[in-house]
């Protein structure tokens, strides 16, 4: 089995530019609704904050931000025993619009048993979230 990293993840295109999307998916008080039933950060949108979200059919889960650069990328870990997810959220440009992409890289001796259950849920889970995202930053432009 070993200790190979295994990734999961979804994108949906937006027509909104990359800093009214960074407005959005950097404010977990703007989440609630559609897919996501909660959001939370614990201070401000920073290196070492806690972040914590729950998406309908999921559980709560919480991650501690490592990167964040406006407006093109920001991401956080959440490490169980033998296992780190290290999420990946990511802006960029595509064609008029941006690209929204939810990843998770994990890692430890436990990746390739959490890819093999969680794959299919992760994918179809971010997908339906990076959607969202981008309907609430396009709902934000001038109509």
């Amino acid at each position: 089995m070993g200790n190979k990293l295994r990734s999961v993840e979804g994108s949906s295109p937006c027509s909104a530019p990359a800093e009214t999307v960074w407005e959005v998916w950097t404010d977990p008080s703007a989440w609630p609704g559609d897919v996501i039933e909660m959001g939370t950060v614990d201070g401000d949108f920073a290196v070492g904050a806690r972040v914590g979200v729950k998406v309908k059919g999921g559980v709560k889960t919480y991650s501690t931000l490592t990167r964040v650069e406006r407006p093109a990328i920001w991401t956080s870990e959440t490490t169980f025993p033998g296992l780190k997810f290290t999420y990946e959220h990511t802006i960029e440009n595509h064609g008029a619009g941006t690209l929204l992409t939810e990843r998770v890289i994990m890692s430890g001796v436990l990746a390739s048993v959490a890819h093999r259950l969680l794959r299919s849920r992760l994918e179809e889970t971010f997908t339906a979230v990076t959607g969202y995202i981008g309907r609430l930053a396009e709902a934000r432009l001038p109509r």
